[in-house]
């Protein structure tokens, strides 16, 4: 016999066939020949900053937008599906104005409930619902049903804002000298005298070029070099409270959590309805 949270798991199962799929296209687009993005190594700012500049096209095909939004789309669906399903559940009639509510205030929350939205559902399941919403914890728009919400909106007017310019260095970064240059007489027995280095984390990338990461000097030191890995790989421009979060891990995050929210509400199935 059929479970009432069938359609909510299909939707959350179909969110996860998306997603891999999207891993897929991602993969392939970033691994392409010559690379979507390439790395510079070289001395800048008359001499005081040796720096890793990426270059790349910040446009990803917009068909990784498309399944980005598609993915979003059926965590949002489980969502709404449940409330139809604890509306039956409780022997009420479940309406299209019957929604999850998704709220960053408990005023938001309020009017939704007089909108209708979860109508008819059983007294502990409005609850759960309340406990789950953005509003109660510190930080609403940096919870996951809030982003959830805010790109399935987005998706319905536009197309996601996914940047694939986001380049990152590897964890192991190699400093060294050029000999040739080292053993000159105007540079011979001195040292780099390193002041600093820049922020590290991604960056977007661009076709004229940007700084990914830095090494300050006090003074020009044509000797220099230093070497690191380059990670290209496709972000969310805006992620709650995150600039350029990483698309796929991010998603798989997001799905987790929206799939941990609808099986909160497993236990409201196993009562019988009075």
């Amino acid at each position: 016999m059929p479970h009432q949270m069938d359609g909510c798991r299909a939707k959350l199962e179909r969110a996860k066939e998306t997603l891999d799929a999207l891993e897929l296209e991602a993969a392939k687009f970033l691994s392409q020949d010559p690379p979507v993005v390439r790395l510079e190594r070289k001395h800048i700012n008359d001499g005081l900053e040796y720096a890793f500049i990426a270059y790349g096209d910040p446009n990803p095909p917009l068909r990784i937008s498309v399944i980005t939004g598609e993915v979003i789309h059926h965590m949002r669906s489980s969502l709404d599906h449940l409330i139809h399903a604890l509306v039956i559940h409780n022997g009420e009639n479940p309406t299209f104005q019957h929604q999850f509510p998704i709220c960053s205030t408990k005023k938001a929350f309020e009017q939704a409930c007089k909108r209708g939205q979860i109508k008819g559902v059983g007294a502990n399941a409005r609850r759960l619902i309340q406990s789950v919403q953005p509003f109660t914890t510190p930080t609403p728009d940096d919870t996951i049903l809030f982003v959830v919400s805010q790109y399935d909106n987005a998706d319905k007017h536009r197309l996601l804002v996914v940047v694939t310019a986001v380049a990152d260095l590897g964890q192991t970064v190699t400093i060294g000298t050029n000999g040739a240059i080292a053993e000159t007489e105007e540079r011979g027995g001195k040292l780099p005298n390193i002041v600093g280095f820049g922020e590290m984390g991604p960056k977007k990338v661009s076709r004229e070029g940007t700084i990914v990461w830095s090494i300050k000097l006090a003074e020009p030191a044509p000797e220099l070099t230093a070497d690191a890995p380059l990670v290209p790989q496709l972000a969310l421009d805006q992620c709650g409270r995150v600039k350029f979060a990483p698309l796929i891990p991010t998603l798989r995050n997001i799905l987790a959590g929206t799939r941990h929210t609808v099986e909160l509400f497993g236990g409201e199935f196993e009562a019988h309805v009075l």
